[in-house]
């Protein structure tokens, strides 16, 4: 395929001949050679003959362009002393960061539920909820589903008997259907899917059970069964979440700096690193 594609880009041109996909030279810039093959595989199958003649001359095309231009800048900036600078520095965070993401996977998979259960217990009187959480049901529907009637009284009702309903008949054309009567939600990730200002949160979570309003022709219900106030402890089921957040961060910041001492040895030891006034070890200044 590449051969007959490469034939078919080169009788399209002002050579003649036939072109190798494997090792035909097609430009060359300073030491830099851009092959067919080079090209080729950049070019999606499927295309007809005329976009694939045109993907390859516009590939090419960008090619010689930037190599010239890079080239050209090169020799004519007054500062490439400063853009070097910055390519290496620019080089030297991304090797960083790439490596310090794959040592906080690490640190994070290694962070066991019996450190985090002990974290918690430790810390629970200072985890307190900055807004309330709730468990229950919240559905969206159109105002002329043939079901709504049902919907209400089920959402109303919210025994297992009326969820079974629910997931059974009443969704079809329900368009929103979160069911979290198992596991906590803070009350901003349900309020904002509602075109409703709720004004205080802890004092409607408290008073409410049931509630819907209607806008654009679609009807919203909430079912709240149960609900924690702000300021109370945060249940383990969503502390841990966090938890697991600032036990990695730490175990990484251990990581990170064990690292960096043992390979500040090592460049000290294969006599790469020569500290004099300042040990980078002690972080001090030698006497």
């Amino acid at each position: 395929m590449l051969i007959t594609l490469s034939l078919a880009v080169w009788s399209c041109g002002k050579g003649k001949g036939e072109i190798s996909a494997d090792s035909e030279a097609l430009v060359i810039v300073g030491d830099s050679t851009l092959t067919s093959r080079q090209v080729l595989e950049k070019i999606p199958f499927g295309l007809t003959a005329e976009d694939s003649i045109a993907m390859f001359r516009q590939i090419a095309d960008e090619w010689v362009r930037e190599l010239v231009l890079t080239d050209f800048a090169t020799k004519n900036l007054p500062d490439m002393e400063r853009i070097d600078r910055l390519v290496n520095e620019y080089r030297n965070n991304l090797i960083i960061t790439s490596y310090l993401q794959s040592m906080t996977e690490v640190a994070a998979a290694d962070i066991s539920e019996n450190k985090v259960k002990q974290y918690y217990e430790a810390n629970k009187n200072n985890m307190v909820l900055e807004e309330p959480i709730v468990k229950g049901a919240f559905l969206k529907v159109s105002e002329a589903d043939p079901q709504v009637d049902n919907l209400r009284k089920w959402m109303s009702d919210f025994t297992d008997r009326s969820i079974d309903k629910i997931e059974e008949a009443g969704l079809k054309h329900a368009s929103t259907y979160k069911y979290f009567k198992d596991q906590w939600q803070f009350w901003s990730e349900i309020t904002q899917q509602i075109p409703y200002r709720f004004f205080d949160a802890d004092a409607f979570v408290r008073s409410s059970v049931n509630f819907e309003t209607t806008d654009a022709g679609s009807i919203y219900l909430l079912h709240i069964s149960d609900y924690i106030l702000s300021g109370s402890e945060m249940p383990y089921e969503l502390a841990r979440i966090k938890i697991r957040e600032i036990l990695a961060a730490q175990e990484l910041s251990k990581r990170k700096e064990k690292l960096i001492t043992d390979i500040y040895k090592q460049q000290i030891k294969d006599g790469r690193l020569i500290p004099h006034a300042y040990d980078p070890i002690r972080h001090q200044m030698v006497e």
